[in-house]
């Protein structure tokens, strides 16, 4: 069980994660990314994670993959 202050340390994507699976395609790599986080990142995490997926969203934009 977590302490209440590892509990603050942590963001949950679970709500992207549902965005994930209604908005792209399966084939997307954005969309496997997502999936494959657990639900709940290290706060610390978030910048890194954010970074990585506005590159593959911009990847896929560019190349119409959705």
């Amino acid at each position: 069980m977590r302490s209440p202050e590892q509990a603050r340390d942590l963001v949950s994507i679970v709500e992207l994660k549902s965005l994930a699976r209604s908005l792209l395609p399966p084939s997307s790599p954005l969309r496997q990314d997502i999936l494959s986080e657990p639900d709940y990142l290290k706060a610390e995490d978030v910048p890194v994670r954010v970074g990585i997926d506005s590159r593959l969203l911009h990847r896929e934009v560019d190349q119409h993959t959705f």
